[in-house]
């Protein structure tokens, strides 16, 4: 059962009860990726002001700005700001392109944060 928005109980299916759960579940992880300052992106954004608080990873790829301005020149990308989607995609895809770690692969550049996006 469950309080419909009108206040009353309703029986609810299997299927809508699990539907609701994930669908709150899938909240909760979303507020915490905001807390965290992890990556929000929508498919329709246009600009990205994803920010980690402790690291300053920036950007849809986490960039870190310690490596911006060299990797955004080393891509075609100087004087772009990393918030900057088309600078963003696109050194990330030179990164994985055209430097891939010899021994870990083209992924490798985000490798330290796996601990992040496999949970």
């Amino acid at each position: 059962m469950g309080i419909s928005p009108s206040g009353w109980i309703e029986a609810l299916t299997r299927e809508e009860y699990m539907r609701r759960r994930e669908a709150d579940e899938e909240q909760e992880r979303q507020k915490e990726r905001e807390r965290n300052g992890k990556n929000t992106a929508k498919p329709d954004d246009k600009w990205s002001e994803a920010i980690n608080p402790k690291s300053g990873a920036t950007g849809w790829f986490q960039h870190m700005p310690k490596w911006w301005e060299e990797r955004s020149f080393k891509a075609g990308f100087s004087g772009w700001l990393a918030v900057e989607p088309r600078a963003n995609v696109g050194v990330a895809a030179w990164l994985y392109y055209k430097q891939p770690h010899p021994k870990w692969g083209n992924a490798s550049h985000w490798y330290p944060s796996r601990s992040c996006w496999e949970k």
